[in-house]
């Protein structure tokens, strides 16, 4: 009487059981391309800030480069308004 008083709960939970690890394989066969996809799209994402930080620097040379010959050009501008006043 016993043994059949568990068998009957042991099978419910073995059927439990069994649905509960088919759930878990669906979810992970649901899983394998989206994490594929996510590693697909944070190499896109470090590729494209790296090509933005590049540009960045070079936006910042070309800055500064600019500022240069526009102090450069300044003072010579100056120097020959000087020039012409004597």
């Amino acid at each position: 009487m016993i043994w059949e008083e568990l068998e009957s709960l042991t099978d419910p939970m073995r059927k439990e059981i069994s649905a509960i690890r088919k759930r878990v394989d669906a979810i992970n066969r649901e899983l394998k391309p989206l994490g594929q996809s996510c590693q697909k799209k944070e190499k896109e994402f470090k590729e494209a800030l790296e090509a933005y930080n590049e540009k960045n620097k070079e936006k910042a040379m070309f800055v500064s480069k600019f500022v240069e010959v526009k102090h450069t050009v300044s003072q010579s501008h100056l120097l020959q308004k000087a020039r012409n006043c004597e």
